[in-house]
């Protein structure tokens, strides 16, 4: 059975605090000091001038303690290695030496845990009706570009900074592509299904905006 939801996709929803349009890297050093990142934004062994965003990929954080469970820890995981595997962003272990911070903030299955994560967030998350099936895996992340402070990890919080730009992106477990040879496909609505749906709308977000990302580098 199809029910309609509060979600776009894979591609869920968009926070924008302030003015999405001014974006950078939550927890970052001021714009002014990143001349000095030594963090190298052309690959050697790609074609000279592509650009590899920096993505730090983490958990909801609350006063300073990570709020991890076995499922968040293993999502998380997941999310890592596809993005890893699809050689189009850089994985960092620091927020602070990221473009990009991805926030796992949980996964479950149907229409009903799915609203109710959405409902979770607070009142600026824009959401568009999806298909989603009763028994349809989902991992639920929030990307994160700008000076968001608390708001970067924890998405109750609304940013309050004017550069804030948070966005809600949900892999389902039903829309695995053919894997390219040589790779296996996940199973259908598999917890790995959901991540690599996942991590292709973040690449995909992060290949759009790459422009912008290198220029508030600069």
């Amino acid at each position: 059975m199809l029910r309609f939801v509060g979600a776009l996709g894979t591609v869920v929803a968009f926070v924008a605090a302030g003015s999405a349009g001014t974006v950078g890297a939550a927890e970052r050093p001021p714009i002014g000091r990143q001349a000095t990142d030594t963090r190298s934004a052309v690959l050697t062994e790609k074609p000279q001038g592509v650009y590899r965003a920096a993505v730090f990929v983490t958990l909801p954080m609350t006063n300073g303690f990570a709020d991890a469970t076995d499922g968040l820890v293993e999502a998380q995981g997941l999310i890592h290695e596809a993005l890893v595997a699809a050689e189009t962003v850089r994985l960092v272990d620091r927020p602070q030496d990221s473009d990009v911070i991805l926030t796992v903030l949980g996964r479950g299955a149907g229409y009903v845990e799915l609203t109710a994560a959405l409902k979770a967030l607070d009142r600026n998350v824009i959401a568009s009706p999806v298909m989603i099936r009763a028994t349809e895996r989902y991992i639920e992340a929030m990307l994160t570009v700008g000076s968001c402070d608390e708001a970067a990890t924890s998405p109750p919080n609304q940013g309050t900074s004017a550069s804030c730009y948070r966005k809600i992106f949900v892999g389902l477990g039903f829309t695995e592509r053919t894997a390219r040879q040589g790779v296996t496909r996940p199973a259908p609505n598999s917890w790995k299904a959901c991540a690599n749906a996942l991590a292709r709308d973040v690449q995909a977000w992060v290949t759009q905006n790459a422009n912008r990302l290198l220029a508030l580098r600069s």
